[in-house]
């Protein structure tokens, strides 16, 4: 899944090299206009979630939940990071079928983060404190907390599944209570179960698009089957669906069984996998997931790293991650003027004449990052929404109507641009409301803007198309006295 660095006394020296050819290859890889583009490794602190997830295209990506750092990981599986989402008191991520990635925040506000793919805000977070009616905890050992996540969808509504735990006032003392909620994301409603969960309870996708996960003594694949022992307690769990392993972490050590065949009838057995050892200690909060090719990670929380294992349990390597940065584009605010009630087509050139890329890289696309608060924009004749993303080659479709009453006499939205890579930071689009008399745009009309067509008709000034169309009060496409007085009829409130 990831790029191999060696093993024990060789890492540092293998990373070095392991840098080195990575910055070579970019070179060879990535034509001529990235070079600018630099090879950075990716280190992480207290990773406690990682998760594979098989894309549209028919690739997998993973998500590592990289807590000490307050960042989610959206990565390939050869290591490269493409995208990083800052989440204070991160604990968790997952994926949905859409590739929006939800990110959870513990803590006394705690909360789902959404984002898109590239890493910006989809959407407001999930309140999680209002919508389970939680209560912040009196010190900072005792606030929620969300173990794990996942989505997954049942009677045509994706819904997101997690376990948190938080605390309660039973018997006047302070109990941890561990909850499994589900939330429906169209807000259609939600639910919660509590008891037999322990705080190292997790939840996964199945392979029957199931929810399963781990309880005190056991674990639940619903509409499969169930198994418990009273003597162990189980932790995160994981499947290769290829081969039909599930995978359990207990107290110190991963056990394994398969679910082919398995029913209510025929329960599964779990046996012991992979034992703790000194180099690579097991712990049952650590996570674990199944790559591609079939290798077992695990989280190492405590010592900031994700250990890969072989199907047959022996060790391959330590996961290392890389990112290969690519400089920004630069957007440039600017303006378009509409007159009342007429509405407004934009080109291609209007965006592309206020975009620079360090690398000479054309622009691909642009992103609406937020909307107008008055009118709307449309592309081929279809409402904008926030975050909609515009190839160039559409942008002469994209048009700006007004509301049937203006509110105001600006308007604004903001964009970026993206050269192929990345998108750029966020500029605004200012659209001025333009009234007949009104040369400079201000809203008024006044004695001044009568006197600028004195000037222009005495040759002792120059006008832009846009103030002469303002200007020309009778839209005969010409300048003169008429309009001169039309304007200053309209300053001394004299019909004309």
């Amino acid at each position: 899944m990831s790029l191999q660095i060696g093993k024990g006394s060789q890492i540092k020296g293998r990373w070095k090299l392991l840098v080195l050819v990575m910055t070579l290859l970019a070179s060879v890889i990535f034509s001529s206009s990235t070079a600018m583009a630099a090879v950075v490794p990716v280190t992480l602190n207290q990773p406690k979630d990682i998760q594979f997830f098989k894309m549209d295209a028919g690739e997998t990506e993973m998500l590592i939940a990289d807590s000490g750092n307050n960042r989610v990981i959206r990565a390939t599986t050869e290591g490269r990071v493409l995208a990083t989402m800052e989440v204070p008191h991160l604990t968790a991520a997952t994926m949905g079928s859409n590739g929006l990635i939800y990110a959870a925040e513990s803590g006394a506000e705690a909360k789902v983060h959404i984002f898109n793919p590239d890493g910006t805000e989809h959407a407001p977070p999930i309140d999680i404190m209002s919508k389970f009616s939680l209560t912040a905890g009196t010190d900072e050992n005792k606030q929620p907390y969300i173990k794990s996540m996942v989505l997954f969808t049942k009677n045509n509504s994706e819904q997101l599944a997690m376990f948190y735990s938080t605390y309660v006032v039973f018997m006047n003392a302070q109990q941890k209570m561990i909850t499994l909620a589900t939330i429906r994301l169209d807000s259609s409603g939600y639910g919660s179960s509590g008891g037999g969960y322990s705080e190292n309870s997790n939840v996964i996708l199945g392979d029957n698009n199931e929810l399963w996960y781990t309880q005190t003594t056991g674990l639940v694949l619903n509409n499969l089957t169930n198994a418990f022992n009273s003597s162990d307690d189980y932790g995160d769990l994981a499947i290769d669906p290829d081969k039909k392993l599930l995978y359990v972490v207990n107290r110190n050590q991963i056990m394994r069984t398969s679910y082919e065949g398995v029913s209510y009838y025929n329960r599964p057995v779990l046996s012991p996998w992979l034992s703790s050892s000194d180099n690579y200690p097991i712990d049952i909060s650590n996570s674990i997931a199944v790559g591609p090719g079939g290798e077992v990670y695990m989280a190492d929380t405590v010592r900031n790293r994700v250990v890969i294992f072989n199907s047959d349990g022996t060790y391959n390597r330590l996961l290392s991650l890389i990112e290969i940065t690519t400089p920004k584009p630069v957007t440039s605010p600017f303006s378009k003027t509409i007159k009342q009630g007429a509405p407004l087509v934009f080109s291609a050139t209007d965006f592309v004449s206020n975009y620079a890329d360090p690398e000479n890289q054309p622009m691909t696309d642009i992103r609406i990052i937020s909307l107008p608060d008055s009118g709307k924009l449309q592309l081929n004749d279809t409402d904008v929404v926030k975050d909609q993303v515009i190839p160039v080659t559409e942008l002469e479709r994209l048009s700006f109507i007004p509301s049937s009453v203006y509110t105001g006499m600006k308007t604004s939205f903001s964009w970026q641009a993206k050269n192929g890579s990345v998108f750029s930071s966020s500029a605004d689009v200012t659209i001025a409301l333009r009234i007949k008399g009104d040369a400079n745009g201000d809203g008024v009309i006044t004695p001044a803007d009568a006197l600028l067509v004195n000037k222009y008709i005495k040759g002792l000034i120059t006008l832009p198309p846009s103030q002469i169309e303002a200007l020309d009060m009778n839209d005969d496409g010409v300048l003169d006295a008429e309009d001169s007085a039309l304007i200053m009829g309209i300053y001394l409130g004299i019909k004309s």
